[in-house]
């Protein structure tokens, strides 16, 4: 697979096989910051253990060692780690030369690194893509001003200098409507402040199952999280103390071979998602069953087969705490027998790309139809057409991870389609072509 190439052609087939899928970037994201505090607290190691290695995550390592958190890569027959040495370095940098942090695309990054960035004892600046740079912080800028922190900014956006940090707690609002990265920033830095922090929220949450696993997480690690009628109140002092993190398999990344199973009629396994998983992409096995597919799990709720029927069915689903599959559903839907409706994805529009646009234009190109319902909360909907309809195009993917891999699930149908830019999916996913060329049979 050559990713220097500006389209990736896709092959028509069906998928087959047994893999294993990356560690989730929800988690990872969450379990570096967390294991970095907790070492850093203890003046112990402490471990995370198969954690997704990708762009996205590389940037939030990276960003923790260049704020003094040191740490260290290394691979086992056990899989991959990253230790954190529990030394506490102090980077040399003022207002006028901060610690400089590029986190290129990531979103995730963005939020939870500035809260990060918050707690220093030093200046940090972080800065982005032009993507990146259009995408909105000033929900986060406003509570951490609130909390006493003294802020430069874009009028909202990146880049972003903080010159003083934040030390004790209060009682700050934050609007989560966009985005729950805003108030998981705020959660993770809460039990390193002097006093309480109450966060009220101003909003209903965007993606709650993500600050949900933020709170899980921290709740795991031995710090108290309280919730309030308006919100969450988190006791200062509290220090992180676990010592050994563990990653599971990204239901994200996951939604890709089980539902390439689904459209192509194929079988897949996937040996390392959980039942019991934290994660909100979770839902993608109760929705291709609702779909049609066979959905199956291994007794002791370790791994999961998915089996294509042949028939594809539309769904009716509340998509607000499984944003990241939408792209991969509305793809599955193309292929339904009925219309689909994906309700509660305004938000959507605020990732890497706006992807009900994105998606919308994709599906257009391959001959489909998708629109936007504003007189059902601006619900996607996508209607079935004839098969004959369909065909091969060229799909931008606005240097979208997500719109390169859910498209790609198209080709398995289509003769014709291809993929720019297939080099993006390395922000979550490096080995996705190996993966998808492996499951039709064409790679080793």
């Amino acid at each position: 697979m050559n990713h220097k190439q500006d389209y990736q052609r896709i092959t028509k087939g069906i998928f087959h096989g047994t893999l294993a899928v990356p560690g989730s970037k929800s988690l990872t994201h969450r379990c570096l910051i967390m294991a970095a505090f907790a070492a850093a607290a203890s003046g112990k190691p402490t471990v995370v253990r198969h954690p997704l290695r990708s762009d996205d995550t590389d940037i939030t390592l990276v960003a923790l060692q260049a704020m003094g958190y040191e740490a260290e890569r290394s691979h086992s027959p056990d899989g991959e780690a990253v230790r954190f040495s529990g030394k506490r370095l102090i980077p040399d940098a003022s207002p006028e030369n901060p610690v400089k942090i590029y986190v290129h695309h990531s979103g995730t990054s963005a939020r939870l690194l500035t809260a990060v960035a918050a707690v220093q004892p030093v200046a940090v600046m972080i800065d982005g893509s032009e993507r990146m740079r259009q995408r909105p912080m000033q929900e986060l800028i406003e509570p951490l001003e609130q909390l006493g922190a003294e802020i430069q900014s874009a009028s909202g956006f990146l880049p972003i200098t903080i010159t003083k940090p934040v030390t004790h707690g209060t009682r700050v609002a934050v609007d989560a409507s966009k985005s729950s990265q805003f108030l998981s920033a705020l959660l993770q830095i809460a039990p390193l402040l002097d006093g309480m922090m109450t966060i009220d929220l101003s909003s209903e949450i965007s993606s709650k199952s993500y600050s949900d696993m933020t709170i899980t997480l921290m709740r795991q690690a031995g710090v108290v999280v309280e919730e309030t009628s308006s919100g969450y109140t988190v006791r200062g002092g509290q220090p992180y103390v676990l010592a050994e993190w563990f990653v599971e398999g990204d239901y994200s990344a996951v939604s890709y071979p089980f539902a390439g199973a689904a459209i192509s009629g194929g079988e897949v396994t996937v040996s390392n998602v959980v039942q019991d998983s934290l994660q909100g992409d979770r839902a993608i096995l109760d929705i291709l069953s609702v779909f049609g597919a066979e959905v199956r799990w291994n007794a002791d709720g370790k791994g999961a087969t998915v089996r294509g029927t042949g028939v594809l069915h539309g769904v009716d689903r509340d998509m607000n705490t499984c944003p990241d599959i939408v792209p991969t559903v509305a793809v599955l839907a193309m292929f339904a027998d009925s219309p689909t409706r994906l309700r509660n994805v305004e938000h959507l529009r605020y990732k890497e790309s706006d992807r009900i646009s994105a998606v919308i234009e994709g599906i257009e190109r391959l001959g489909g139809r998708a629109f936007v319902d504003e007189h059902d909360g601006n619900a996607l909907v996508i209607e079935p057409v004839e098969p004959s309809k369909l065909h091969g195009a060229k799909i931008r993917t606005f240097d979208d991870h997500r719109m390169a891999m859910c498209f790609a699930l198209a080709g398995l149908r289509i003769d014709g389609v291809e993929i720019e830019d297939p080099s993006c999916v390395a922000k979550s996913y490096p080995g996705y072509w190996r993966d998808f060329l492996w499951l039709i049979g064409m790679e080793n």
